[in-house]
């Protein structure tokens, strides 16, 4: 399947979620009907990424991910979580090979990378 018709389809489910003249089990039923009827299903995971992303930007809220090497500590958590507004996607993920520090990543563009690992390959690069 071609990116356009991902886009397509995110943007048909996004609108019929926020349209919402159905209730969400009865769209997404029929949506993942349509998904196997035109041989797509492969696809439902990236198409329900891009919805996800297409929902939260039109109710102008943010999907954030906080990487880090380990565990965050209540009180590491607390401070990261002042910079989360209410309604926004916060998703933690532990990715050893970072060694040490966070990298976050906001609506898959911005990024701040304050890892042990970007400051090694900055010194090498």
């Amino acid at each position: 399947m071609k990116k356009n018709k991902v886009k397509i389809y995110a943007k048909a489910l996004a609108g019929a979620i926020l349209g919402k003249k159905t209730s969400e089990n009865k769209i997404v039923a029929n949506f993942v009907n349509l998904l196997i009827k035109t041989d797509h299903e492969k696809k439902a995971k990236e198409i329900l990424t891009l919805t996800e992303d297409l929902l939260l930007r039109k109710q102008g809220k943010k999907k954030i991910v906080f990487e880090m090497a380990r565990r965050l500590t209540p009180g590491n958590k607390s401070l990261l979580k002042q910079f989360v507004k209410e309604g926004d996607v916060v998703k933690e993920k532990i990715n050893h090979q970072l060694i040490a520090g966070v990298k976050i990543v906001v609506n898959n563009e911005k990024q701040f990378d304050n890892s042990m690992q970007a400051k090694i390959q900055r010194i090498f690069n």
